[in-house]
């Protein structure tokens, strides 16, 4: 098992999106990229993770990096949206994620974090 949001839990999110056929349908044609930062007692940790017909890769970044769309929040607030007990939407809607990017570009995009968010349940990890 892997430290929920390090640098290890990533890359085996990576390899998982690489190696989803269904990931690989939804973003055929699509290029775009997205910020998610945890924060920590006062400690920032951001990955950056970009998508560019079907091909996928995740890095760490720094914060003043900037993606097509980002999202910011307490690890707390991380590990209840990694368990399902929050989805991103509610969490973006409730203010505990902050979100930048164009809301009706996202929307459009909503299935594919949907995605996202089933495949990073599925690498089992420590909170």
């Amino acid at each position: 098992m892997v430290k929920y949001f390090s640098p290890e839990f990533f890359l085996q999110l990576q390899d998982a999106l690489v190696n989803d056929a269904k990931w690989q349908e939804m973003t055929k044609g699509l290029k775009t990229s997205v910020k998610l930062t945890s924060t920590e007692q006062g400690k920032a940790s951001s990955y950056l993770l970009k998508v560019e017909d079907g091909k996928t890769s995740i890095a760490p970044t720094e914060a003043s990096a900037q993606g097509e769309f980002s999202f910011e929040g307490a690890y707390e607030t991380w590990t209840k949206v990694a368990k399902g007990e929050v989805d991103l939407q509610s969490a973006v809607l409730k203010g505990v994620l902050k979100f930048k990017g164009s809301i009706t570009k996202i929307l459009v995009y909503k299935d594919k974090f949907l995605r996202i968010a089933e495949v990073m349940r599925s690498i089992p990890v420590e909170f």
